[in-house]
């Protein structure tokens, strides 16, 4: 049995380490014993990496703090409240849930089945192919080290089905992997949820179940419609395939980090207190799902499961953290790294000594009068030159929406037309170079995947995309206001080939400020047409849009066209609001901040506007406003009435006093990364940047004094240095 001499703290970890070594003085050395069943596998100058062959479990010895990461758990302790089927969980490198000709479907691991298991070292690693025997499911498996941590591989050429009773359903990676018992040790889990989310490790919670989230949401093409209820808002999305842990702020940390297959990926959280006493989070990935099958129109059907495995890559990394980098600002550090290295994350450069503000214009909408549809003016290009002329703001980004003949509600045509009571391209195409000389930007707002329910412009026999049940998909576009069909590819690239064209011919100037197409993501079962899956979707629209003659902004885009994207609008401010979450952080700002810009949702809809600017200057985002010429009474009987204040006569100096206070603010740092945050005192946060500049916010209602400096209540400051 191996001994590595190790720094430990008395269980505090399932059976290992807590502090890192420069705190080995006020610790006990102890001898930790690595289990006879384990064989050293991989070394390098950071880590060595030890395997179980008959669970595929492994530990990670970080030879930099002498910490020893689990995978797994090696024995039971009382009041541990697994039974068997967990145990084996947890003490599996690689679970399964099969589905039976019933379409029911159950979990079992390596340790709890009848299997084979085929175990081969292989340069710094190892590979792994384990046969369920009962169920003739195979799937392989392939760890590496790597120069950070731990690569773990699934291709899906290794992943066979031979008894057609059942079906591969779900495969499970390292569920236990940094698993701690309650609040033995402090810490936390990070979930991306929103802008970033913490779960503390607690021995309870008022939770009765755990997390389940979709990276990258529900995917419309199995469940045909989102269910829509004005008052409910819904989860904010997981956008990036992440999530990481904490074993001691400033100790060491882990970020699991998914590069294939997290299109078909769901993150599951269990906070100890709601099935066990453990904190654990995992990557589960779904490869057959069972729907609902209509027989008949009274609603008669069957429950059955796909006809086609969704066959896709899995490449998972897990990256080690320790000293100052492990925590969730060193995590959103590193996976900005990675984005940079695969390219999905490009500089955009910051010349313009000012923040950027974007103002979205509201051209005009229907309203219905008698027999026909009537178009109501709400900012003519004209009264759009006028306002920015008052304004007098620089580097804006500006958005034209409902541009289109008859506006917002209707659908846009595949080349550029402008409504003509808005004006003329001459008049437009001036307007963008003026924008543009001035050091800003002018957009058209699209949404290429809406196919705007009962609008004309498209054929809803031949262009629209089709759930695995023969369904058209059905959701609401912008603001969740309007009802809306989704295009098939086939007739999205068509769309958005010819519209692009067109445009990039006549206004050089103007790019395209897409929704939708970038935060939604389906896929498509139209019969007598090749099945496009997720992750073929998504390959498909990064083809597409990177073939682009023009420049994209993007709506809340997803990890996988970060890249091409010049500016990041509507960036959550806050998270879903979980009952087991303990606190907000700003792990997606970080992760783009000295890249790429990002703007706030619109001030002019916020319930708590000086919060909300306060978690602007705090994340580092540059503000937003939905504007009109018009007053806003005047579409109230238009789809777009879900914008309920827009007048510039109201907001014009509110947009002036804001930009001046955030501008003072960030201009200093603008283009530059987050390398440091941290909580003062309670509400109180100070954020530093890689020049040494720190802004400081206070939400509380009292003002805070810290080495001599004083952030008022409810205020930001900036400081030069840290204090």
């Amino acid at each position: 049995m191996a001994r590595l001499p190790l720094i430990t703290a008395t269980a505090l970890l399932l059976s290992g380490a807590f502090s890192p070594v420069g705190q080995a003085a006020q610790l006990q050395v102890q001898p930790v014993e690595i289990p006879p069943s384990y064989q050293r596998v991989a070394e390098n100058d950071h880590f060595r990496v030890y395997a179980d062959p008959t669970s595929l479990a492994f530990k990670l010895l970080d030879k930099r703090s002498n910490y020893l990461w689990h995978s797994g758990l090696d024995e039971l302790k009382p009041g541990d409240r697994l039974n068997r089927p967990w145990l084996a969980f947890a003490q599996s490198g690689l679970s399964i849930e099969y589905l039976d000709a019933r379409a029911v479907g159950r979990r079992i691991s390596i340790t709890n089945a009848r299997h084979t298991l085929e175990f081969t070292p292989i340069e710094q690693g190892f590979s792994a192919r384990v046969t369920f025997e009962d169920f003739g499911i195979t799937v392989g498996l392939v760890l590496r080290l790597e120069a950070y941590g731990v690569r773990v591989e699934v291709p899906s050429q290794l992943i066979r089905q031979e008894n057609p009773r059942f079906r591969l359903g779900r495969l499970y990676l390292y569920p236990f992997l940094g698993a701690t018992r309650g609040a033995s040790i402090p810490g936390y889990m990070f979930l991306p949820d929103g802008v970033g989310s913490l779960i503390r490790f607690a021995d309870t919670t008022r939770a009765r179940s755990i997390f389940r989230g979709r990276y990258y949401g529900p995917d419309l093409g199995m469940i045909a419609a989102l269910p829509h209820d004005p008052v409910v808002n819904r989860p904010q999305p997981l956008s990036l395939p992440v999530f990481g842990l904490v074993h001691g702020e400033g100790q060491n940390a882990l970020l699991a980090e998914i590069e294939q297959g997290a299109a078909y990926g769901e993150l599951q959280a269990h906070p100890a207190g709601v099935l066990t006493n453990f904190n654990f989070l995992y990557n589960t990935f779904i490869y057959n799902e069972s729907y609902f099958q209509a027989t008949n129109r009274a609603g008669a059907g069957v429950t059955v499961v796909q006809r086609q495995t969704n066959y896709f890559e899995v490449v998972m990394h897990y990256h080690f953290l320790t000293g100052r980098a492990a925590d969730y600002v060193g995590m959103a550090r590193r996976y900005q790294q990675r984005l940079v290295e695969r390219r999905l994350l490009n500089k955009v450069p910051a010349a313009n000594p000012s923040i950027g503000i974007r103002l979205e214009f509201l051209g005009g909408d229907k309203e219905r009068v008698l027999l026909w549809q009537r178009f109501v003016p709400m900012t003519t290009i004209g009264q759009m030159s006028e306002i920015l002329s008052r304004l007098q703001l620089g580097n804006p980004q500006v958005i034209y929406y409902g541009w289109q003949p008859l506006g917002a509600s209707s659908m846009p045509p595949t080349s550029l037309r402008l409504e003509p009571r808005l004006g003329s391209l001459s008049e437009l195409r001036g307007l963008a170079e003026q924008i543009t000389a001035n050091g800003g930007q002018f957009w058209l707002y699209l949404d290429p995947q809406a196919a705007l329910r009962d609008e004309p412009g498209y054929s809803p026999r031949n262009d629209l995309a089709l759930a695995i049940t023969s369904r058209s998909l059905e959701g609401y576009s912008r603001h969740q206001h309007q009802p809306s069909f989704f295009f098939s590819f086939e007739a999205l690239k068509r769309r958005y080939t010819a519209l692009a064209q067109d445009v990039a011919a006549l206004l050089p100037q103007v790019g395209l400020a897409l929704h939708g197409i970038g935060s939604l993501l389906y896929s498509e079962f139209r019969a007598g047409r090749s099945i496009l899956n997720r992750q073929e979707a998504i390959e498909a629209y990064q083809t597409l849009l990177a073939a682009s003659p023009l420049p994209l902004s993007l709506y809340c885009p997803n990890d996988y066209l970060l890249g091409l994207a010049r500016a990041f609008y509507d960036m959550p401010l806050g998270d879903s609001g979980y009952i087991f979450t303990s606190e907000t952080v700003p792990f997606l700002p970080m992760v783009l901040r000295g890249y790429l810009p990002y703007y706030g949702p619109p001030l002019n809809f916020s319930s708590d506007l000086r919060e909300d600017l306060l978690r602007h200057a705090d994340f580092g985002a540059y503000p937003s406003f939905f504007l009109s010429y018009q007053a806003t009474a005047k579409m109230l009987n238009t789809p777009s009435r879900w914008i309920f204040t827009s007048s510039y006569a109201q907001w014009g100096e509110q947009i002036r006093q804001t930009y001046r206070w955030l501008n003072a603010l960030l201009a200093p740092v603008r283009g530059q990364a987050i390398i440091a945050r941290r909580e003062l005192a309670e509400g109180i946060f100070a954020t530093t940047y890689e020049s040494g500049r720190v802004i400081a916010v206070n939400y509380t209602s009292r003002p805070f004094t810290y080495r001599g400096l004083i952030v008022p209540a409810r205020e930001a400051v900036l400081w030069e240095t840290e204090p």
